[in-house]
């Protein structure tokens, strides 16, 4: 996961953004590293590579590859082969831009990468059950990627955020975090690890693949919760 997960980062341009967040969900910073890399991710961006491609199992000289049979319509000017993004959408490179439009953008490359490889899987299918599971997940990757396009067009328009993205909801419980004293963080890191542990045995025991997706996607957003906790506590 983490591996695509970077790979996904470096594709996209590697904005520092986006990198501190992955940079601080997956490499456990000291609390020292964290406060001096947080304050100018820019400056440390190749601290953030570094610490990713080690933590991913990724080769220090690996450059991400676009294969050229990647072929799948895109919402809005998304075709393969396209420019890296922050070309495409020159606001992410302003201080002034959201964070939460910055950490879209590794999520936007995911879902791009996921319609890819399911409509490969789609032509590959050799069984009812195989088209169904390549149908419904390309079918919710090209949402979401369609999801975070829209996002990222309206600001572009407009220069306001829509924030329809559930991701503005997440980040917002994100920065309250920042308000519990150090018991309540203690009793909320207790509560999320469980939380966590719950939702994954729900996707171990129970065969409801059409659940599969929100229950990952709710997973995804309580270890980013914790990863702050965490860091809060050091």
């Amino acid at each position: 996961m983490l591996k695509d997960l970077v790979h996904n980062w470096l594709l996209g341009g590697a904005d520092p953004e986006v990198g501190l967040r992955l940079f601080m969900d997956h490499c456990n910073p000291s609390l020292v590293t964290a406060r001096i890399i947080s304050r100018e991710p820019s400056k440390h961006l190749q601290t953030i590579r570094t610490a990713l491609l080690k933590a991913s199992g990724l080769s220090f000289d690996f450059r991400p590859i676009i294969s050229p049979e990647a072929k799948i319509p895109q919402s809005g000017s998304d075709i393969p082969n396209r420019p890296k993004i922050r070309n495409q959408w020159p606001f992410l490179a302003e201080p002034t831009c959201p964070p939460e439009l910055k950490l879209l953008v590794s999520d936007k490359i995911t879902a791009y990468t996921e319609c890819v490889r399911e409509y490969g899987n789609l032509t590959a299918a050799v069984s009812p059950e195989e088209q169904l599971k390549s149908v419904r997940n390309l079918v919710e990757s090209f949402i979401s990627n369609h999801e975070i396009y829209k996002e990222l067009k309206h600001y572009s328009d407009t220069g306001k955020v829509l924030g329809n993205h559930q991701i503005f909801q997440q980040y917002q419980r994100i920065r309250e975090l920042r308000n519990l004293n150090t018991l309540a963080l203690f009793d909320k890191k207790k509560n999320l690890d469980h939380a966590i542990w719950r939702n994954e045995s729900k996707i171990k025991k129970e065969k409801r693949p059409d659940l599969v997706s929100s229950r990952r996607n709710k997973i995804k957003e309580l270890k980013m919760q914790l990863a702050e906790v965490i860091r809060l506590l050091e």
